[in-house]
């Protein structure tokens, strides 16, 4: 595994979203934690997570409610903890870049696809999709568009402890795992859960789209 810990952008800037949404996340799993202790989390997640197979058989309105509500739900402290470390180093450039509203834009939508792509490769699924993975891929996706040459300084236990890479070597690098992953998924039809792989490629493609559209209304 390699892990980002920091990049090349100066860290002195103010990036309220994405602390909103940090903070955010860490509530509502002390909250997760309490409903565990009271043995209702199960129960929590099935009516607050987005399910690909109950997607079907709602109101659009509450899959669009259980899409943005599944974005803060995690399924653990690594989970949660893997989540929020990728949107603190790669957000607050991006929303110093673009301002906090398209970033926002950007980490919704983005999560909006994640779900869409992932109820694409598996619309009968009948287990909750949680987590902020998606979403923080489309902010990966739109921090590539940006800052492509940005050095991430990344460890790398196996080679050297650290090491500087190259953000658009690292993010493809990442996009390469997550399509690797999600095609063996794929291919591997009796893996009924773990991780989902296709969302995070789905919220990553929306997130650098969205960069694109962005920038040249920016430009115009």
């Amino acid at each position: 595994m390699i892990l980002p810990l920091f990049d090349s952008n100066p860290r002195n800037v103010v990036a309220p979203v994405t602390l909103t949404v940090i903070v955010g996340n860490m509530v509502l799993f002390a909250f997760q934690m309490l409903l565990a202790q009271q043995g209702t989390l199960e129960e929590f997640f099935y009516e607050y997570a987005f399910i690909p197979a109950a997607a079907q058989q709602q109101p659009m309105t509450d899959t669009l409610v259980t899409v943005f509500t599944s974005m803060f739900l995690h399924g653990g402290l690594l989970h949660l903890a893997a989540n929020l470390w990728f949107l603190f180093i790669f957000g607050p450039p991006l929303e110093n870049r673009i301002g906090s509203f398209r970033t926002l834009l950007i980490y919704l939508v983005s999560g909006v696809g994640a779900a869409a792509a992932q109820f694409a490769v598996g619309p009968s699924s009948e287990i909750p999709m949680i987590g902020a993975s998606g979403a923080v891929a489309g902010i990966l996706g739109a921090y590539l568009l940006y800052f492509p040459f940005a050095m991430v300084v990344t460890l790398v236990p196996w080679i050297i402890p650290l090491i500087p890479i190259p953000a658009f070597v690292f993010l493809l690098l990442w996009f390469a795992l997550q399509f690797t992953m999600g095609m063996s998924q794929l291919m591997h039809t009796e893996i009924t859960g773990g991780i989902a792989w296709w969302a995070h490629i789905g919220g990553f493609l929306v997130g650098f789209v969205l960069a694109i559209a962005v920038r040249r209304r920016r430009r115009r």
